[in-house]
């Protein structure tokens, strides 16, 4: 199903440009996917998708592009992630704080029809942890997910 993404992160302090992108719900899957226009100081746009498994409780967002992250979510465990950069890769732990995914997302097929008659559906994944890096300062991050059924226009 076409959506719109808009992604805000505390570290970077700015909501990215609302991009278009694909959601789909599989059993206990559910996956957006977009692509990022460049930013800043990027030479290309990144490639993001994000994956939850519902009955783990586990988000995985994996972006790929001037620089490559792999990060892993859960309220239950402390979790890896991988950040690769021009200037080499950076491991860190993950400690989830806050994870929602709302259950209305895995229903967006089924309201699907509202686009057509005006009605815009939009719901967040709302994310806050801490990057623990190399030993130093924990690292607190929120970030917000902001995904809206896309109009179709035919």
């Amino acid at each position: 199903m076409k959506v719109l993404i808009c992604m805000e992160s505390g570290l970077s302090g700015s909501a990215a440009p609302a991009a278009a992108g694909e959601l789909t719900v599989a059993g206990n899957m559910l996956t957006v996917s977009w692509t990022q226009p460049p930013e800043g100081e990027e030479n290309c746009g990144s490639v993001h998708k994000l994956s939850y498994e519902r009955i783990a409780d586990v988000l995985r967002i994996e972006r790929t592009g001037d620089n490559t992250t792999d990060l892993s979510f859960s309220r239950k465990l402390r979790t890896q992630g991988l950040l690769s950069t021009p200037y080499g890769d950076f491991a860190m732990d993950i400690e989830t704080k806050l994870l929602l995914v709302p259950e209305e997302l895995w229903r967006f097929p089924d309201e699907a029809a509202d686009v057509f008659t005006g009605k815009q559906t939009q719901k967040s994944i709302q994310l806050s942890y801490f990057l623990h890096i190399n030993g130093q300062e924990p690292m607190p991050n929120d970030i917000s997910i902001q995904i809206t059924l896309e109009k179709n226009q035919k």
